[in-house]
């Protein structure tokens, strides 16, 4: 049996999205302290996929390698609880500069923008600096260390192993946590009606309004 044509390599992050409060308020996070700057302000009134009427706003910030952080402004649909700060563990987004003075800068930047940041935090082999955005969403900057390649070389060597080891550890208390939705692997998707799961969606979504 021949093996399958490899497929491209993934690269870059086009864009992460997110929910905001507001996009005047997200805009001068990130465009007026971050110094991203805005490249899309698109108004939409229908859901992507369902078709279900819905009026949002879609932001995108470029970042300095030409990807974006985005998000979506739809009032109708959000709730206070959606932007309590987030645990980092839970969800975060980090970006990158070149050096510490860079860094350090930046953290000065976003403490006299009144967002609240802390660091460098040494993480070996990266430091890093932490602040939340006006959505609660936890957000990093770091800075390579200069024994960065060294560790990230030496770890990829035994990191499948690790990642054995440490299945084999909690596996049980996942099981016992998760059930059946821990191990989704070998169900093809490619035959699904998407319409049915389409049609699913907007009517547990009507039921929830």
């Amino acid at each position: 049996m021949s093996s399958p044509t490899p497929l491209a390599m993934l690269k870059h992050v086009h864009h992460g999205a997110y929910r905001c409060r507001d996009a005047e308020q997200t805009r001068w996070f990130y465009e007026d302290v971050l110094g991203l700057p805005l490249k899309l302000a698109m108004v939409f009134d229908e859901e992507p996929g369902t078709g279900r009427k819905v009026d949002y706003m879609h932001l995108f910030f470029q970042m300095g390698d030409d990807n974006f952080i985005a998000f979506f402004d739809a009032p109708d649909s959000a709730d206070e609880m959606m932007f309590r700060p987030r645990h980092a563990f839970d969800l975060h987004l980090a970006f990158e500069v070149d050096t510490m003075e860079q860094l350090k800068d930046w953290r000065r930047r976003i403490n006299k923008a009144g967002r609240p940041c802390f660091g460098p935090v040494d993480h070996d082999f990266i430091h890093s600096i932490y602040f939340v955005d006006p959505n609660g969403i936890p957000l990093e900057i770091t800075v390579r260390d200069p024994s960065y390649e060294k560790v990230v070389e030496e770890d990829a060597a035994q990191a499948h192993d690790a990642l054995k080891a440490w299945t084999a550890q909690t596996r049980a208390q996942k099981e016992a946590l998760f059930g059946a939705a821990l191990d989704m692997r070998g169900i093809d998707t490619s035959k699904t009606d998407f319409s049915k799961v389409k049609e699913a969606m907007s009517q547990n979504k009507g039921q929830a309004e």
